[in-house]
Parts: structure tokens; C-alpha cells; sequence
């Protein structure tokens, strides 16, 4: 995915840039640099290139230009609508600006790493993450936890993503405007890890998640990121039967399969630890994926047997001491 997870800069200081992309339809980031007056909020940075280039990257990630050919920039179609949806305050986001921008980064969870990073902030704000807790699960949840060596790195990072979250305005729009919470989450999740790059998930025990609140009710999320793990592992061949064939995944190029938790996330208030690591997740074709959830009792035995062997070892890795027998219950099998 294109973009960086976050740049030390407000979200506001790339209106010069993109303001010039757009005048310009193409550029690239020497001319950009020249015109630093114009293109950085101080106009006096001692390495301009520099300076420019990060704030291109920060545009690109949130999806308001492209920089291609190593130093070619041109802008979007977003970018367009930005650029002059700015008021004579260039280096303040107007209300407009926020909208435009706002609704297309919740609309799409995993567009760039830069908007990943800013719906999981954005996601941890809303289950009640605060403080200390919610830098490192931050950390956690976009991979970042053994890069980020020192709690300075973990508060900054967290700090400016903070950031990005109230100058697009996120926690005013209306909760029935998110996209991102619509009713086709499952068809989302199992579209999108066919799609999306992997993440690292650190081995060992992982404590429980807080829950997510969807109108009255509180549930678990997933990350496919971390399913798409299970998908490379298994080459993308469903694991109750390798001969199993689908069809080829346009974004990807791999063999469309869906990702399945064998623990499902429904009971994971019943665990001390996360269920959405790899070791429970079972990469499925869609038929045998609607078997797990539809067939007869006597079917669904057979599969969860066959895919519990598969994980029995591994399950105590994360936590997790459970037989066939509970987990039978777990899916109200008798």
C-alpha cells in the first residue's frame, strides 16, 4: 500500500503542496522544493527536498496526489477537490476540505498505510483507549510494536495521529455516515484480505481486545491484515482440501479464499487472550467456508475435527487450552 503510517507534520501543512500539484497537473519535487515559500508552512527550512518529499509522501498516503517515477508528482482527482476547497487560510483544513477528505478516508479502511493507521487509531479511540494503553496498542495493531524503541516514539507517533483525527474532523460525523461500520462488514473483511499486505503479529500471548460498540451492541473486531498471514501460509489453497479451486483474484493475482476463526471472535469474551492471531485462523474456500457455518451438526464435526488437528498445537502458543468437546460447544454443536 502506498503512503507511510505517519509523518512528523500536522495534516494541514501539505495544503502548499498539494495547492501547487493541482495548479501544475504534473510536477515534481525539486520544482516543488523551489517554490518552498509557497509549498512548507515556513518558507525557510534549510533542506527543502527533504522537507517537500515528506509532506508528498503524507499527501499520497491520505490519497490527494501520486509521486511516480521516483520524483514525479501529479495530482488526483481527490487532490483537485481539495486544492480549492481551501479558504485564503492555506495552512488551516476548511470545513469543507475536512469533509471531502473525512468521508474518503473512513470509506476505505486499508486505502494506504497512511489511512490504515488513522481508522485504527481512529477505531481504539472509539472502544476507549487512552493514554499509554492506547499507544501501544496502536503499536500493536498496525505492527509497529518492535520498531517503536522507546515511549517517546510510541506518544509522538500516537500524538500526531491524534492529530490527523480531529483535523479531518472524524468524531463529528454521524456514526450512520461510517462507512467503515456499514453492513457489510464480513464481505468487506473477506474482499479485503485477499487484497491488503500482512502484518507482523508478535508471538506469544496477546491480552484480550477492548470491544467495539455498533449501535447497542458491543462486538470484537478483526483485522484481515493479520488473516492474510494465514492465507500466504496455507498458498492460498483451502485447507480442508487443496484441490479445491475458486478463481484468480484480480487485485491480487493469488486464488480467491476466505479466512476463518477457528475460535470464532464472537466467544472472545470467553478468552483472556486475542483470538485474531494466524494460529486461529484457517484459510477456507468459500464453499467449505459456508459449510463450517451452515451444514448439519454431523458435517460441521467432521470439518471443525479436521481443522482442529491442524491447530491443536499451536493454540497453547496464544493462550488458548481448548479440546474438540468445547469446541463443539462453541459452535452449539451437542
Amino acid at each position: 500500500m502506498k503512503g507511510q503510517v505517519f509523518t512528523v507534520a500536522k495534516l494541514h501543512y501539505v495544503n502548499g503542496v498539494v495547492y501547487e500539484v493541482a495548479r501544475q497537473g504534473i510536477t515534481d519535487l525539486q520544482a516543488l522544493a523551489d517554490l518552498s515559500a509557497e509549498t512548507t508552512k515556513s518558507g525557510k527550512v534549510k533542506h527543502p527536498l527533504i522537507r517537500v518529499r515528506t509532506l508528498a509522501r503524507l499527501a499520497e498516503g491520505v490519497g490527494l496526489i501520486e509521486i511516480f517515477k521516483k520524483n514525479k508528482v501529479r495530482i488526483t482527482n481527490l487532490g483537485n477537490q481539495y486544492a480549492f476547497a481551501r479558504t485564503g487560510e492555506k495552512w488551516n483544513i476548511s470545513k469543507k476540505q475536512q469533509r471531502i477528505l473525512g468521508r474518503y478516508v473512513i470509506s476505505d479502511f486499508f486505502r494506504t498505510e497512511t489511512i490504515y493507521s488513522i481508522n485504527t487509531l481512529f477505531e481504539l479511540c472509539k472502544k476507549g483507549y487512552a493514554g499509554e494503553e492506547l499507544s501501544h496498542q496502536f503499536a500493536i495493531e498496525i505492527g509497529k510494536d518492535k520498531a517503536w524503541k522507546s515511549e517517546v516514539t510510541f506518544h509522538g507517533f500516537t500524538k500526531f495521529g491524534l492529530a490527523y483525527i480531529s483535523e479531518l474532523g472524524l468524531f463529528e460525523i454521524d456514526e450512520k455516515d461510517l462507512l467503515i461500520e456499514d453492513f457489510s462488514r464480513e464481505k468487506k473483511y473477506q474482499n479485503n484480505l485477499n487484497s491488503i499486505d500482512p502484518i507482523r503479529v508478535s508471538p506469544g500471548k496477546i491480552p484480550r481486545p477492548k470491544t467495539k460498540k455498533i449501535g447497542k451492541t458491543e462486538k470484537y473486531s478483526s483485522n484481515p491484515r493479520r488473516a492474510r498471514i494465514s492465507l500466504e501460509k496455507a498458498s492460498f489453497k483451502c485447507e480442508l482440501n487443496s484441490a479445491h479451486l475458486t478463481f484468480t483474484n484480480k487485485k491480487s493475482g493469488n486464488q480467491y479464499m476466505e479466512a476463518h476463526h477457528l475460535i470464532p471472535m464472537s466467544k472472545q469474551g470467553l478468552f483472556e487472550f486475542d483470538l485474531d492471531v494466524p494460529e486461529n485462523i484457517i484459510c477456507l474456500c468459500p464453499i467449505c467456508h459456508r459449510e463450517i457455518h451452515l451444514a448439519q451438526d454431523t458435517q460441521k464435526k467432521k470439518i471443525l475435527s479436521h481443522v482442529y488437528d491442524k491447530r491443536k498445537k499451536k493454540l497453547p502458543e496464544r493462550g488458548f487450552k481448548i479440546n474438540i468437546e468445547k469446541l463443539f460447544k462453541l459452535y452449539s454443536i451437542e
